[in-house]
């Protein structure tokens, strides 16, 4: 199985850290966020390569990861218009390099070995992590689901601020995605999507419009959200390090 890291971002709202490394090189609890990952993925025994999209300081991510890690291969593209794209166009770069079931995870979190063992072996054509909706803890890309069918994605600026999302889930920004999906609904719609759109949006909105259109298998997959942190700020990164995780 292969794993995508995006982690081609500056991450200015964790700066001063981000002036001198990138953010996935941040550590919370004494660990750097892409270490975590790596070990988390490692620790499955089911990962062969791992694809890390870089931009920002894609050196130091190079140096400090090498070109392999506890048994998975580990494989750059670097992305070298991070400053003007986003994460849409970063995912876009993988082109057709997958070739089996893969995970895709963002660089900005921080959980427990649990978080990956629960999507990990997914049946859905897309599985996608997330956590019960908690307005006091959490902001950003919500999910509506029925019967565990994923119905309607909901970036955080597509939010009605009058809507109750008492049902909703929190995406972690973690996914799983079967081969034939990856390559056949997910990259053509991105591809797609970069020709005609926005190339400083997000793959959510892709996704989205795949739930949109309901004719996929895309399910989601609830965990606690005590076990994971999305660190995009200092407030997060406070809190996470001074969390029981």
């Amino acid at each position: 199985m292969q794993a995508i890291i995006l982690a081609a971002g500056k991450g200015n709202r964790l700066r001063p850290y981000t002036d001198t490394i990138p953010k996935c090189m941040v550590k919370i609890k004494g660990k750097p966020l892409m270490f975590n990952a790596l070990d988390r993925l490692a620790a499955t025994g089911k990962i062969d390569e791992v694809i890390i999209i870089c931009g920002y300081m894609a050196d130091v991510i190079k140096e400090g990861v090498g070109s392999s890690y506890k048994g998975m291969d580990i494989v750059y593209i670097v992305n070298d218009q991070y400053e003007t794209t986003n994460n849409v166009y970063s995912l876009y770069m993988v082109g057709h390099r997958i070739k089996t079931d893969c995970l895709l995870l963002e660089c900005d979190l921080f959980y427990q070995q649990d978080i990956i063992d629960s999507i990990i072996d997914g049946e859905a054509d897309c599985s996608i992590l997330v956590s019960a909706f908690n307005s006091k803890t959490m902001n950003g890309t919500l999910i509506t689901a029925e019967n565990g069918n994923a119905r309607e994605l909901i970036i955080k600026a597509h939010q009605d601020e009058n809507r109750d999302y008492s049902c909703a889930y929190k995406t972690v920004n973690i996914y799983k995605f079967k081969e034939t999906f990856f390559n056949r609904k997910l990259m053509p719609a991105l591809e797609t999507y970069v020709k005609t759109g926005n190339l400083q949006s997000y793959y959510e909105l892709v996704i989205g419009s795949l739930i949109y259109y309901r004719n996929d298998n895309i399910q989601i997959v609830i965990v606690d959200e005590s076990r994971w942190y999305e660190i995009d700020d200092l407030e997060d990164y406070e809190i996470a390090n001074q969390s029981d995780l």
